[in-house]
This record gives structure tokens, C-alpha cells and sequence, in this order.
């Protein structure tokens, strides 16, 4: 069991990492044997470190050449149903904008609009390492990132964002209902603003050199990444393997020690496996604005297939959660959501038992039993995800078992 799981996520990573290149492919899993080999060497923390620079860096400079540039607004404006999107394990709670801020000939502004009450609406920006360096929910009026160390003028009332590179990037979350809904998000998006003093192509030919020379690496990373100046794509897929190995015990904390800023005070935070293996739900949240429970197995840690019903049982009101939750399904061979099926549970499309619990029944078939149904693919491995927006960092969910 144990080694299905550790292909299932090697073949997810690679595939991620093929999404995130300069060019777009599209590859089809043909085979799947259950048959592989031992647990990999544990690279060098040096490794690790690269790792998750070269993963962020490459696909900067994807987003960016879809973008027509640096310092352009990305907006997705369907959500990830297809399970084509670029992004491993995407969240269908809302959809995004993306900016590749570049911030070398200049300070970047971004105006956010004040939306209505009850919609989650947030922005996140990460450096060039994958850490967290500005999160908040409900943004509201001008936000300028500006470069450390630099002078840089800024709008009156600006709330003032110091980044530590020169190439920061910005995620901006509009949440999504119901496929109703999505107009209004639209809405949402065409009334962001971004102002610049350049824009312009990102090529890098080396991630690893590249951030070490446009941004203030950690101190107490730097030693470590310069040593690994000449990290490779084959180094890259080497790394990969041993996450996917090694990723089915990171399903048991979640997103915790993987997100956040780096000085966070979250377990594990300065651990550099958590933070590679951050890679796997790359340019996830830090606990405090999300927490991330992913499962791979159902409550006898068998690994969930199409070919067995799974029924998990999960509270409509989770105690301590401030915002909203959701469940996610996702096939375990491309990491994504599964074409022309429902992915998505909410509270917006369910409606609570007399216990105050909902039911959601995994299975190829309807069981037009009452509960929800949440369809798989016969034979094929899945996972899913439940995501719980501003939580009690002190009392999680615990795993939805009956």
C-alpha cells in the first residue's frame, strides 16, 4: 500500500512540474505499476532548499509568459474543473489573479476594491525561497510592494509591503459559491488595479543563480543555497522522488510548518523536508488564514480507490473554523480535479442532517441513498482535500471518520 502511495505522488509531482514549465504539454498516464523501488537517499537540506526555488522560479516564469509579461494581472476565470490546470491540487473555493511582480525599475501599487460582506477575499504574496511575506483577508484600497533596501516612493495611504527580491509574487483569492456565483467574482477581478513603472519578459536560465542574485536569500539560508548553485532538472526530478516517497506522512499535519513566513513559529517551519514538500500544494496558505487536510486513505489507512465506496461523515458548522470549508476530490495519478465530474463540497451547495453533519459517499455510481455523492473512476487511486478557512489554530478538525 504504502508503495502505490509513494508512485501515485512521485507521477503527481512530475506531472506538476511538467504543467509548470516553459512549455505546454499534455501527458497521459498510461500505465501504472505498483511495483517501486525502495525510499530514495534523503537529499542534502542544500537539495531540498533548491528544490523548492527551482519548482517556484520555473513556474514564475510560466505564469509570467502567460501574463504577456511581469507586472500584469493573470485572472482565471473558470474555476479548475477540467484537470488541466497548472496548479497541483487546486482549490475550485474561488478563482485567482496572478501577478509576477517585478520590482526593478520600481515600486508596484495594486488597488483593491471593498466588496460585500460574506465573501472571502484575500491576497497573499511569496518571495522568491516559496516563503510568505504579506497575507490578509479583505484587502481593501492600495497596497505597494516595494523593494528592501531601496528607496521607493509611495502613494499617500498605502499600505507599504517590503519584499526581499525583486521578483515577489502576488495571488489574489476571489471565493466562488456556487457556478452562479461565478459572475459576481468576475466582477470582483475587473475592479483590482495595478500600477507599474515596467513590464517585462522573464527569462531565467538558472532558478538557483537567479535568486541569489535578485534576492536578499535568508541568512540562514544562504550558505546552504549557494552550494547548489548548479541545481538541475534531472537534480530537480531526483528530489521528486523522494517526496513522493516520503509525502504520505505529511498527510497527517497538513499545510502546518509548510507556508508560512521565515520566521514562523508553526512546527516544523524551518524543517527543510516540510518546506519541499510544501511543493506538493505549492503556494499554499500559512495555517493561521488556512488549514489543508489532504487523505489519502480511509479511516483503516487504506489506500482510497474507485473500485471501494468510501463514506466519511464531516460537521456542517466545524467548530472553530471563522470562515468556510470546503471538500475537494481530486485523481491521485495527475494531482488534479477529474474532467466532467463534481470535485466540490461547501457549504453552499449542501445542506446539514438533523445531527448538523453532512455525508459524502465516494464511489464510481450513484448510491441514491441521501447522501452526497462525490464521483470516482473505477480503478483509479484518488485523494481528496478539506480545506477550513481561518481556523482555531489550537483545535483543527480532525480527520472525518464515522
Amino acid at each position: 500500500m504504502r508503495k502505490l502511495i509513494q508512485l501515485i505522488i512521485v507521477l503527481a509531482i512530475t506531472i506538476g512540474f511538467m504543467a509548470c514549465g516553459t512549455e505546454s504539454k499534455k501527458e497521459t498516464v498510461t500505465e501504472t505499476k505498483t511495483e517501486v523501488a525502495a525510499t530514495p537517499e534523503k537529499p542534502s537540506d542544500a537539495d531540498l532548499m533548491a528544490f523548492k526555488v527551482y519548482h517556484h522560479m520555473m513556474y514564475m516564469v510560466t505564469t509570467a509568459q502567460q501574463a504577456g509579461g511581469t507586472n500584469k494581472l493573470l485572472h482565471t476565470k473558470e474555476l479548475p474543473t477540467e484537470g488541466t490546470d497548472p496548479v497541483v491540487t487546486p482549490a475550485l473555493d474561488h478563482i485567482y489573479t496572478k501577478v509576477v511582480l517585478d520590482l526593478t525599475e520600481g515600486p508596484v501599487t495594486v488597488e483593491y476594491p471593498e466588496i460585500e460582506e460574506g465573501r472571502y477575499y484575500s491576497i497573499h504574496i511569496t518571495d522568491q525561497e516559496h516563503y510568505t511575506i504579506f497575507d490578509e483577508i479583505h484587502p481593501k484600497g492600495k497596497y505597494t510592494i516595494i523593494r528592501k533596501g531601496k528607496e521607493m516612493e509611495v502613494p499617500e495611504g498605502a499600505t507599504v509591503i517590503e519584499s526581499p527580491g525583486d521578483y515577489p509574487h502576488l495571488f489574489i483569492r476571489v471565493q466562488v459559491k456556487t457556478a452562479e456565483d461565478l459572475k459576481n467574482a468576475w466582477a470582483i477581478q475587473e475592479k483590482i488595479k495595478l500600477t507599474s513603472a515596467n513590464s517585462n519578459e522573464l527569462i531565467i536560465e538558472n532558478p538557483i543563480k537567479h535568486t541569489l542574485e535578485t534576492h536578499d536569500v535568508y541568512p540562514e539560508n544562504k550558505e546552504i543555497l549557494e552550494s547548489a548553485v548548479n541545481f538541475s532538472k534531472e537534480d530537480y526530478l531526483r528530489v521528486s522522488e523522494y517526496i513522493g516517497a516520503v509525502a504520505p506522512k505529511f498527510g497527517i499535519t497538513g499545510n502546518i510548518g509548510m507556508f508560512g513566513p521565515i520566521d514562523s513559529k508553526e512546527p516544523n517551519s524551518n524543517d527543510a523536508e516540510y518546506r519541499a514538500a510544501a511543493i506538493v500544494g505549492h503556494l499554499g496558505f500559512p495555517l493561521h488564514h488556512a488549514y489543508y487536510g489532504p487523505f489519502f486513505t480511509n479511516c483503516n489507512d487504506e489506500v482510497l480507490n474507485g473500485d471501494k465506496t468510501e463514506v466519511f461523515t464531516l460537521p456542517y458548522e466545524p467548530e472553530g473554523v471563522e470562515l468556510f470549508w470546503s471538500v475537494t476530490r481530486y485523481s491521485a495519478l495527475t494531482r488534479n480535479t477529474i474532467p466532467a465530474k463534481n470535485d466540490l463540497f461547501n457549504a453552499y451547495n449542501t445542506t446539514p442532517d438533523e445531527n448538523g453533519n453532512i455525508t459524502i459517499t465516494f464511489s464510481v455510481e450513484d448510491p441514491k441513498d441521501g447522501t452526497y455523492w462525490m464521483p470516482v473512476n473505477a480503478g483509479e487511486p484518488y485523494y481528496f482535500v478539506v480545506r477550513y478557512y481561518k481556523p482555531d489554530v489550537n483545535n483543527l478538525p480532525k480527520k472525518p471518520c464515522n
